[in-house]
């Protein structure tokens, strides 16, 4: 606990007078660890071992870089030792131990007992970075691209609420004209009418074309990005995730519709990414792709 306090009372100064603030996970894992000096058990298995000294206060001076692992994961983390590599070493609230180094932050496991293993067996760990992925669904013959768009952004309305990712209330229509400079025609939200999804497209579609039409453009010769968004109050990492469907933006193949999903560094651990993972799945099949 003098170690606890060191860290508390040592942090460096920061302009709102934010500190350290220890929870019942980091008091749990220091109480079990604290005072350990691990060597590599070996090589490493996948990556290199390394050894690490469990000690807060060898931690305490990165603050700041913590607190922004804890936003993007939306859980606080707690200053928990070194690594042999010279990585931070933090906790979570969920018990989760990670590392943060000039090649950025790792989830190397959900208990610290887990992660310590990790490190000194040369277990690989997950990146915690920002994701992103794409298909490509091509549109059924003959059918208009903002019909194709708004279709396919209502299949990932589904798939995000049956994921349990979130329950979107609005799309987003972003028409980006394709000559000179390429200006935002259109850019506003519009919420999901009343009922189910399969009724929702053809009210949508004709709202949006009015919108459209109301700025002297048409369907055609513009990009079409509808966007699917976490509502107000989700909360991160589920917050990060943002799933787009555009089309019109390929000259070879102007009616090709393109789906990209996109989640913030917290969503690639834990719960989050396992959902995240369900979403791909269902993407891929839709897709008629392998899933990645």
């Amino acid at each position: 606990m003098s170690a606890v306090l060191r860290t508390v009372t040592l942090v460096e100064p920061v302009a709102d007078g934010a500190r350290w603030e220890l929870f019942p996970a980091a008091e749990r894992a220091l109480r079990e660890f604290h005072g350990l000096n691990l060597r590599p058990s070996g090589p490493g298995r996948d990556v290199a071992a390394t050894g690490c000294v469990v000690d807060p206060a060898e931690a305490r001076h990165a603050f700041r870089t913590c607190i922004r692992l804890g936003a993007s994961t939306g859980s606080r983390v707690f200053p928990f030792g070194r690594t042999d590599a010279d990585a931070l070493l933090a906790v979570d609230e969920e018990g989760r131990l990670f590392s943060v180094g000039h090649g950025g932050s790792w989830h190397l496991g959900d208990t610290v007992r887990e992660g310590l293993i990790a490190l000194t067996e040369g277990f690989a760990p997950r990146r915690v970075a920002p994701r992103r992925w794409t298909w490509t669904v091509p549109s059924a013959s003959g059918t208009p691209p903002l019909v194709s768009a708004v279709r396919t952004a209502l299949v990932a309305v589904y798939v995000l609420h049956r994921r349990q990712v979130f329950s979107a209330r609005s799309l987003r229509l972003t028409v980006t004209t394709l000559r000179g400079i390429g200006l935002k025609a259109v850019d506003r939200p519009l919420p999901l009418p009343a009922g189910s999804l399969e009724r929702s497209a053809t009210p949508l579609v004709a709202e949006m074309q009015s919108l459209i039409e109301a700025q002297g453009c048409t369907a055609q010769g513009v990009e079409l990005r509808v966007t699917v968004s976490a509502p107000p109050r989700t909360t991160v990492p589920l917050a990060s995730v943002c799933c787009a469907v555009r089309t019109g933006h390929s000259a070879q193949a102007p009616s090709m519709a393109e789906i990209s999903l996109a989640a913030g560094a917290g969503a690639s651990v834990g719960r989050a990414r396992a959902l995240l993972q369900a979403c791909v799945e269902d993407f891929a099949r839709y897709a008629g792709q392998p899933p990645s």
